[in-house]
């Protein structure tokens, strides 16, 4: 029968336990700080996606609808909601009377989209210049 000697190398249960409570308490905040890494990387790509919408749908303004007063567009695409509105542009220097051949138009386009509990959205505008309206165009 063999005798076990007080010098044997090696790890008790307890000693085993203990370092793995060790770790798991260390590495804690390592894995809150990755998860929070990946959601801030979400809701990143997500506010790129709806910026790109956002420019497209400011590019196609005055192909995809004629560039008129309260002219709009209401869309979905996947998980975004697109909304423009083109309205008559009334600035500082805008001249206006029947000798006009084109007219600004203001155009904003906002593009909404829920990133959990919470509605998040990106509004872009311009001023398009269109046809003046019919009426302006007779003298």
């Amino acid at each position: 029968m063999r005798r076990r000697r007080r010098d044997d190398s090696g790890f008790t249960l307890i000693e085993v336990l203990v370092a793995f409570a060790i770790a798991a308490v260390l590495l804690l905040p390592l894995l809150r700080s990755f998860s929070t890494g990946i959601g801030a990387a979400t809701r990143s790509d997500a506010a790129t996606e709806a910026t790109l919408i956002a420019q497209s749908t400011l590019e196609g303004m005055g192909h995809l609808v004629a560039l008129s007063d309260g002219a709009s567009i209401d869309r979905q695409e996947g998980p975004y909601h697109v909304s423009a509105l083109v309205g008559r542009h009334h600035g500082d220097g805008v001249a206006s009377g029947p000798i006009l051949t084109v007219v600004p138009y203001d155009v904003a386009v906002t593009v909404d989209w829920q990133d959990g509990a919470r509605t998040r959205s990106i509004t872009l505008h311009t001023v398009r210049l269109g046809p003046p309206l019919a009426a302006e165009q007779s003298p």
